[in-house]
């Protein structure tokens, strides 16, 4: 009873520690992308570093509540004839109720910047990448797709009774009605079915359908781009397949369009399966049932793992119970020791699981490859800590329970440390096993069997050198004649690592032998699988240069993920001189967003008088300059806005902007001019074509005439007189 009643009487504490990581956990997806665009060990490690940062706030605000002077003495001191005892009652809340301080002080404007601040920090020391970009652009460029039988048959359906028989093609050649057909049926795969509530076969349970949906929304935008993509790309695909003699303008609509709404729904697609699963061999093998040429690894689920641990569990229940020669122990000492020994078994069986994945997935070919020793030993080291952490908590939380005090349990730990070697070994042994036997090409029972005697091996001579080092002081505890305990230990030892081990092999074959009829359909195909820049085309032209990768660019932007450029994003109103009259102030809008198909900022002109140059582009930020430059990049054309940092709300970024210009109507100049960008904060200001006299022409010219020379320099030819004493 006095456990429970210290229990319920620091309930506050844990209540409140529960639920502020629940708070940060929230927050540090926020956007969500956070977590749908990257691993989850990464992001996980990302929330626990948040959640570190906001521990010593809870503890200020804690602190103020109990001892500052607006605090709970300050509400006590309001209230007449109170309870002598009602300041203590008030303090045991302090820890929930600054929670809900810390909660309800992010909705303020100044807090939130600095939350912002913190996740953005938090971010980068996790070192998180757009791990949702790199598979979005593997799957897009040089993952081939192979749709199912029902999508095969819409496909079919959709491309032969718009366009025709021609624009069909499923032989992964790389051509362009396969680049076509493949396009379509990604679309249709993932985009598509949101439209007309179609039954997803991909998502299998309850939780992939919520996962589609929370990505569906989240993306919503990317969705609509690929929706119009998608009906540009079937116009073009009809005007180019129905032509007797399609032009290059054609050509190149349609293979852009096809570009497009491959990589926005591959996007989609990658950050939907990265948002499902946790580790690599389950998004190989989600990737694999939605249609894409991925032959996934050799796995070992939780389900798998789960009921390794109720077996040894079971069997050593069973071993300490009904084994000849053993004294009759208490049931909850029976109890706690099986459950103690099964669940360091279960993270020995987890560590050599991932360990031999990760051996599996790096080799290469037939080759054997050097064995994965030092991987094992941390794997192994790891669960040794965990193998200490149970043999030490389960015992203490059931001494507690039942009225017990710790020095038992210490002393019993310290006499029985030397049990941590069976883990141990069990680790090295499975990992072994598995990186090379896993991936055998024998029947799954002879795998199974091999398995079982050679981890039965292992684990009875780590059984007899365990039972041999803690001595028969302690063997005496269980067993009548402790002299010929050392056998029975080592066989109980051994019968646990055989079970365990054709337990686990027998998985382990089983999901290879899957993955190789995958691969060998892959291998065996007849056609040749290009990547989209190199893929040949039917009208014998060249394919557009290759596409780069997301990582290049992100390099050439000068910027990686969102975070560090969130604070540009916004609307600016434009203004410089206009190049046909330059009393003339041109004012327009510059939005500046963050396209989660690119991943990168993208700024858009509205609102322009001119409408029909009307511009949009990438913003580059370079490392090291306090500058942005707006690049418009169209068929060979150039735009170069460059300005200074909008390091304040307030304070407007300035430069110059060098383009075409053609005063004359006919023929174009190049053309340079100072160009300021204000920030929108509460009201648009005077946009079009700006004449003296006008409202907001006065401010509009002073603010053009501080770009020279502070913002920007137009060097002109050198004077005649220079020239001549030069000479």
């Amino acid at each position: 009873m006095d456990i429970i009643q210290a229990i319920v009487t620091k309930s506050q504490w844990i209540i409140a520690i529960l639920a502020l990581f629940v708070v940060a956990w929230a927050r540090f997806n926020s956007p969500p992308t956070n977590r749908s665009g990257t691993t989850f060990a990464l992001f996980f490690w990302g929330v626990i570093f948040y959640y570190a940062l906001m521990i010593p706030l809870w503890l200020v605000v804690m602190i103020g509540l109990v001892q500052g002077s607006i605090g709970f003495d300050f509400i006590v001191g309001q209230v007449k004839a109170v309870d002598p005892k009602a300041q203590a009652q008030l303090d045991q809340y302090a820890p929930i109720v600054a929670v809900l301080i810390i909660v309800v002080a992010s909705q303020f404007r100044q807090v939130a910047r600095i939350d912002r601040a913190a996740r953005a920090f938090c971010v980068r020391l996790a070192a998180i990448p757009r791990e949702a970009d790199r598979l979005a652009f593997e799957l897009a460029q040089t993952t081939g797709f192979v749709p199912r039988d029902d999508l095969r048959s819409k496909v079919t359906k959709i491309v032969s009774e718009n366009i025709g028989q021609q624009a069909l093609s499923f032989s992964r050649d790389g051509t362009l009605p396969d680049r076509f057909t493949r396009a379509i049926g990604l679309y249709n795969l993932f985009v598509g079915p949101r439209q007309n509530a179609a039954a997803l076969d991909f998502t299998g349970n309850g939780y992939g359908r919520s996962a589609y949906a929370m990505i569906m929304q989240m993306g919503d935008a990317v969705a609509a781009r690929a929706d119009a993509r998608y009906e540009e790309m079937m116009h073009a695909g009809l005007a180019f397949f129905t032509s007797s003699l399609p032009t290059p303008e054609l050509k190149d609509a349609l293979n852009r369009n096809i570009a497009e709404v491959t990589n926005l729904t591959c996007g989609l697609v990658s950050r939907y399966v990265l948002f499902c699963e946790r580790t690599h061999s389950g998004r190989l093998q989600r990737l694999a049932r939605m249609g894409f040429a991925y032959s996934p690894g050799p796995t070992f689920g939780l389900d798998q793992w789960a009921t390794t641990i109720f077996l040894v569990t079971a069997w050593s229940i069973g071993m300490m119970v009904f084994m000849p020669g053993t004294l009759p122990i208490d049931v909850g000492k029976v109890l706690t020791i099986a459950v103690t020994f099964g669940a360091s078994i279960g993270f020995a069986v987890l560590g050599a699981i991932v360990v031999a994945q990760r051996f599996i997935g790096r080799k290469e070919g037939n080759t054997p490859g050097y064995p994965p020793i030092a991987e094992l030993v941390v794997a192994g080291l790891v669960v040794v800590g965990l193998s200490i952490a149970l043999r030490i908590g389960i015992p203490l939380v059931s001494a507690l329970m039942q009225g017990g005090g710790y020095q038992d349990v210490l002393r019993q730990f310290i006499e029985r440390l030397y049990g941590v070697i069976t883990p141990f070994i069990c680790t090295i042994s499975l990992g072994l096993i598995c990186s090379y036997m896993g991936c055998s090409r024998m029947s799954w029972y002879r795998v199974a069997a091999l398995g079982a005697l050679a981890n039965g091996a292992a684990l009875t001579c780590a059984g007899w050198l365990v039972a041999h080092m803690i001595g028969q002081q302690v063997l005496a505890q269980f067993y009548v004649h402790p002299q010929d305990a050392i056998q029975l230990v080592a066989l109980s030892t051994g019968l646990t690592g055989f079970i365990v081990g054709g337990m686990v092999l027998a998985v382990f074959n089983e999901s290879e032998r899957i993955r190789n009829v995958a691969a060998e359909r892959i291998a065996t195909s007849p056609h040749k699988e290009f990547p989209l820049h190199d893929a040949p085309s039917i009208a014998g032209g060249l394919e557009p240069p290759p596409v780069t990768s997301r990582f290049d660019v992100a390099d050439d932007l000068g910027y990686r993920d969102r975070a560090g450029v969130e604070a540009f994003e916004g609307d600016y109103v434009c203004f410089r001189p206009a190049f046909s009259s330059p009393e003339v102030i041109s004012a327009y809008i510059i939005g500046i967003h963050w396209d989660e198909a690119e991943s990168c900022l993208m700024f858009e002109e509205r609102e322009r008088v001119d409408a029909g140059h009307t511009q949009r582009g990438r913003v580059y930020i370079p490392d090291g300059r306090p500058f942005l430059n707006f690049v418009t990049l169209e068929k060979g054309a150039i735009r170069l806005i460059m300005v200074s940092r909008p390091d304040k709300s307030n304070e407007p970024a300035r430069g110059l902007i060098t383009t075409l210009s053609n005063p004359g109507g006919a023929q174009f100049t190049p053309a340079s001019a100072p160009i300021v960008l204000r920030r929108v904060v509460d009201h648009t200001l005077q946009l079009g074509f700006i004449r003296p006299g006008a409202l907001s022409y006065e401010s509009y010219r002073r603010e053009l005439e501080m770009v020279v020379p502070v913002f920007g320099v137009f060097a002109p030819a050198p004077p005649q007189a220079a020239c001549v004493a030069a000479e």
